[in-house]
């Protein structure tokens, strides 16, 4: 790693004392072609991305922030902001399903805000994994992309925090997956904060001076994520990693990651009902109605059940509604998380794996486990929802059919070694889905992953968009000065 550094400073230090006068095509290292940009990138680890939180939340500059600090950085911003920070604050209001009409002050000089109910659309993607496309997972570069370019963020020096408008569920848990979705494309943790607590709430608990009239404003400017030479890719696990750590490593699938050497755990961040089988328990009402006559090969709205309820194999329950309060939909006291964590039987030396019925849903105990409690954690996106999708039926007549038909399929989950506590959902309640026989037997399930590091590295065309993002064009430019 030393050798690799020296060089690239070499080859530099050469550039400089040598470039005077010379034309522009002659610029190091683009002269003799040489693309650092494999070099300069750096992968970061599970362990390297989490966040510790301070037992008193307030003590917090970064991950979980209280209304206190939240109330001093918007009083002061830039005598305020914590140290290393020089760029904007940025914050968005989650509004998922109405406003509070309360909107936190800000100068629209050095601190902007921003209400925003489409977060599904701005930072979630129908994706193709390889074996099972689905919905509401990370976006793809493009999309990143686009979002720093509409709300004028540079992801190089900016701090973001994401605040639930109103006290729920759907509001907490969106902004913790807009947190991950951030930190994922590589937006460091240090300027990234999920506000404890909602807009209304600490408003009518004189913890927060809001006004009832909002003004847009815009910094108009963004940076580029690829700029900033860091790979979080690791926070997502596939379901190939999934399948292979259960199995021990003793499968034939292709770009898996190593088992970790400490050992991993499991957990099920779902409902007790879920985590138990209990059949259509991730699912209810009128619009899991019709499911025979409906052809949904990618799951895009979670229109009907999955093949069959259960859990992962050796996973164990993290309930989501133990980690906060029910009414203020604050997160709990660190020494409570703790708790509910040493209650899963874990050890400190293994990796956490999570999922929940779906990522968004699944992002809340990942925010609790990996960016406040600490622990090396990683994130299985397709949840349940894609898991209990790969199951093998053999529906009655006019029924639906299973995305799983072959019973050797490299991805049939409905499985002893893979799962427990199954319980088939009705065959009515099934949508109308099946994989080609080619995909049930690929081999891969890591073209996000790859996507996204090509992305990130310049080396797909395909993500890029505005904002920065894409190849500069018309020659490179002059490292020295002309």
């Amino acid at each position: 790693m030393k050798l690799k550094y020296i060089t690239i400073l070499t080859i530099l230090f050469i550039q400089m004392i040598g470039c005077k006068g010379l034309p522009e095509y002659l610029f190091l290292p683009q002269s003799l072609k040489i693309d650092l940009t494999p070099f300069l990138f750096r992968v970061y680890s599970p362990a390297e991305l989490a966040t510790l939180s301070n037992a008193d939340y307030n003590l917090n500059e970064s991950g979980l922030i209280t209304s206190s600090k939240f109330a001093k950085f918007l009083s002061n911003w830039k005598n305020n902001r914590p140290s290393g920070v020089s760029g904007n604050l940025v914050v968005f209001q989650v509004q998922t399903s109405g406003g509070s009409g309360r909107y936190v002050f800000f100068d629209g000089n050095q601190t902007f805000a921003y209400p925003v109910s489409n977060f599904q659309e701005l930072l979630t993607d129908v994706r193709d994994d390889g074996v099972l496309a689905i919905d509401g997972v990370v976006p793809k570069g493009k999309k990143i992309s686009d979002f720093f370019s509409i709300y004028g963020i540079d992801p190089a020096i900016d701090y973001i925090v994401f605040a639930s408008d109103t006290s729920s569920l759907a509001n907490l848990s969106s902004a913790t997956f807009a947190y991950y979705s951030l930190l994922y494309w590589g937006f460091p943790k240090e300027r990234l904060a999920v506000l404890n607590g909602s807009i209304a709430d600490l408003t009518t608990a004189g913890t927060l001076f809001t006004t009832p009239s909002y003004t847009y404003a815009n910094s108009n400017r963004a940076g580029n994520i690829k700029n900033l030479f860091r790979d979080h890719t690791v926070l997502q696990l596939t379901i190939g990693d999934l399948i292979h750590a259960i199995k021990g490593g003793n499968t034939n699938l292709e770009e898996v990651d190593q088992i970790p050497a400490g050992g991993f755990q499991i957990i099920d961040g779902r409902p007790n009902a879920s985590f138990t089988g209990t059949a259509s328990s991730t699912a209810s009402g009128s619009k899991y109605t019709n499911c025979t006559t409906k052809t949904n090969s990618t799951l895009v709205s979670n229109t009907c059940l999955v093949t069959y309820e259960g859990r992962i194999k050796s996973s164990t329950n993290l309930v989501p509604t133990d980690l906060y309060d029910g009414t203020t939909f604050q997160f709990k006291s660190f020494n409570q998380l703790q708790s509910y964590l040493n209650n899963t039987g874990y050890s400190s030396n293994k990796q956490i794996f999570v999922y929940g019925e779906d990522a968004t849903k699944g992002s809340l105990v990942w925010f609790v486990v990996h960016q406040i409690l600490g622990k090396p954690t990683r994130l299985y996106e397709g949840g349940w929802k894609q898991f209990g999708a790969l199951g093998l039926r053999s529906p009655s007549s006019g029924s639906s059919p299973s995305a799983i038909s072959q019973p050797a399929s490299y991805w049939r989950t409905d499985i002893a070694t893979l799962s427990e506590s199954n319980t088939p959902n009705a065959d009515a309640n099934v949508p109308n889905y099946q994989l080609d026989v080619a995909r049930q037997f690929v081999k891969n399930s890591n073209k996000l992953r790859t996507e996204d590091k090509s992305f990130l590295r310049g080396t797909s065309t395909s993500g890029s968009s505005g904002g920065g993002g894409g190849a500069p064009t018309g020659g490179g430019g002059n490292a020295c000065g002309g």
